[in-house]
């Protein structure tokens, strides 16, 4: 699998904020499921996708050192000119999941954050799918604390000759990503 590891740093970037809802849909909202992991299996993208399910618990879970802002899980035949050369197959599954640090201090330390983006890129690179992964720096406002600091993106598209072959790759290139996250530090 292809990795890419970047960073959106500067002041006209998206940046993260935690907790957050949405301002077009007030049902769109963070769930803190560290705190309340049964609202994982009532979101939409978990009872389409059990895998992601099974990642975002081993994220939230109780010893673990991260936790989980915000994803979502898309199926599409629009793609980019570069996934078109790259893997010349019509169909992407898609997501994206917002990882932050448990640790109040760690939040704030860029380092911390491209320790993390790098062990994944190690562990998941030999990984043999359809898929890219690209891992996103990104600021991140803690509220209420109003505390600035910093998360991860990380986006995964997976390819296929049909959309359900797109989505058997991305199943398991998101079970492997789960797996890295489980046991990262």
């Amino acid at each position: 699998m292809r990795i890419e590891i970047t960073q959106e740093l500067d002041a006209d970037c998206d940046a993260l904020e935690v907790p957050w809802t949405s301002p077009a849909d007030p049902s769109l909202r963070y769930w803190d499921l560290k705190l309340h992991p049964e609202k994982a299996a009532g979101l939409p993208e978990c009872r389409l996708f059990p895998v992601l399910a099974d990642c975002l618990a081993k994220v939230n879970a109780h010893s673990s050192p991260l936790r989980s802002a915000k994803c979502d899980v898309w199926c599409s035949t629009d793609l980019a000119e570069d996934e078109r050369l790259d893997f010349n197959l019509p169909f992407k599954t898609g997501s994206y999941l917002d990882l932050v640090l448990e640790d109040v201090e760690m939040r704030k330390s860029i380092e911390a954050h491209t320790g993390l983006a790098e062990q994944l890129r190690r562990r998941l690179s030999a990984l043999r799918v359809q898929a890219q992964m690209e891992i996103v720096l990104r600021r991140c406002l803690f509220h209420p604390e109003e505390t600035r600091g910093y998360a991860l993106t990380l986006f995964l598209h997976a390819y296929g000759s049909t959309q359900a072959e797109a989505t058997a790759e991305w199943n398991r290139a998101m079970a492997a990503l789960g797996r890295a996250l489980a046991t990262i530090f």
